[in-house]
């Protein structure tokens, strides 16, 4: 080996070796060892969170109970809020406790052992990146840096030791909801009442019927709120068992009631007085349970019946149709509409090619007319518009008259089937007429 390749060898080699040094000097000095704060939750018999709102949890014949409430603990969610504070580990930080909020922290966990021994953990305030909460360990008398995810993970509200449930109902079995607020009695329902080609354009899948005479889409947002305040729906905290005197809860004459009805059950929901400025005394019929229910897991069933309501009259799609009809005093027009294989639709007026888009756009001004308000016993007396719609069912064509009836100087009633519910503005009629006639032109 020349000289030049050994001095070349021996230059590596030094690299390598400083490299490696490196890396274990790297490993070492990034990596410290890790405090955990429980080691073994098996031997945790007692549990006291203190909050705003402080509980505690003790162990009695190997079962835990939440300390002053009348519900039944939750011994899953318990054993696995307790499993969560073993993950909770940190690195030791060398900072004043004044400065991160431990010289009076708002919430702190103190853990009872079988051997009666008690230990401390103090949750202090964020780090200023924000990724972790500084915890106080008061047995080891240090402070470490926890990641954040870890302490949120915690559960440091009472009603998530509870079994809080009210409905064992499934989302999906219910059919019916009644809602009776005092002023107005609700339906809503599922079951619909028409072919499914007639209410395709019915995204919720969810009709109000009473207190109209009619089955009307629903409002999307309205309803999945309403649905998830189902899935949800939950006791804020048990007040009475063997309860017998209804009036001191304002429920021996509910003026709010809520029932759900599947194919062979219904659950109705008695509302009683407020308990406080966030909650309302409640039971269940046939029940002799007291609790109370956050104003907020009631509001979506305390909306007018407009309010669930989609705001239209009527709306079909056109992928459903074979034909189309307006007629008024000012304007004659039939399309037809023909739908092949491809799914590509034609539009034809007296054999007259449409321009797709065209006639799309236009037709929103119709799909679009919207309820002005209710009607007050209307007389029929010959349409001043009439919206004629043939649409494609399973058992073969279907027409759906909607029929504009003079209400006052400003409304048409709108009759469907014989029946009228909504009145519409003139304006916005005439508009449609206007819209719907630039086809011909």
């Amino acid at each position: 080996m020349t000289k030049r390749k050994r001095m070349i060898f021996l230059g590596l080699f030094v690299i390598i070796v400083i490299i490696a040094g490196f890396s274990l000097a790297t490993q070492t000095d990034d990596d410290p060892e890790l405090h955990q704060f429980v080691k073994d939750s098996q031997d945790i018999t007692g549990l006291n969170i203190q909050t705003e709102e402080p509980f505690s949890l003790e162990q009695l014949d190997q079962e835990w109970i939440v300390k002053d409430r009348l519900e039944v603990t939750d011994q899953e969610a318990t054993n696995e809020a307790l499993l969560s504070l073993m993950n909770w580990q940190g690195e030791e930080v060398d900072v004043p406790r004044k400065e991160v909020g431990l010289d009076f922290p708002k919430i702190s966990v103190q853990l009872t052992y079988q051997d009666g021994q008690q230990h401390s953990l103090m949750i202090g305030q964020l780090n200023p990146a924000g990724t972790g909460y500084y915890v106080e360990d008061r047995q080891a008398q240090s402070i470490y840096l926890v990641e954040r995810t870890l302490i949120e993970a915690f559960p440091f509200y009472v009603q998530a030791y509870l079994d809080t449930g009210l409905l064992t109902l499934q989302i999906g079995e219910i059919e019916h909801i009644f809602i009776d607020n005092g002023t107005e009695e609700i339906h809503l329902t599922n079951q619909s009442p028409y072919p499914e080609q007639e209410t395709r354009t019915n995204i919720t899948g969810w009709f109000i019927e009473s207190p109209y005479q009619l089955h009307y889409h629903t409002a999307y947002s309205r309803i999945e709120a309403l649905l998830h305040s189902i899935q949800t729906l939950s006791m804020e905290e048990l007040i009475a068992e063997n309860a017998t005197d209804w009036s001191t809860y304002g429920l021996d004459d509910s003026n709010f009631t809520i029932e759900f009805v599947t194919s062979s059950e219904h659950v109705r929901l008695l509302i009683g007085d407020p308990a406080s400025f966030e909650s309302y005394y409640a039971k269940i019929e046939g029940e002799d349970r007291v609790f109370t229910i956050l104003n907020q897991q009631l509001e979506p069933f305390s909306y007018q019946a407009k309010h669930y309501h989609d705001g239209y009259v009527k709306i079909l799609a056109l992928d459903v149709m074979s034909r189309l009809e307006i007629v008024s005093k000012e304007l004659e027009l039939s399309v037809s509409i023909e739908h092949s294989e491809d799914e590509e639709t034609v539009f034809k007026i007296d054999d007259t090619l449409i321009d797709v888009s065209m006639m799309r756009d236009a037709y929103k001004a119709v799909a679009s007319l919207s309820a002005a308000g209710m009607a007050d016993q209307p007389v029929y007396q010959g349409p001043d518009v009439l919206i004629r719609s043939t649409i494609l069912t399973d058992d073969g064509e279907k027409v759906i008259e909607v029929e504009f009836v003079d209400y006052d100087q400003d409304h048409y009633a709108a009759f469907i089937d014989d029946s009228c519910d909504f009145i519409v503005a003139k304006t916005d009629v005439e508009a449609m007429l206007d819209t719907m006639a630039s086809l011909l032109k």
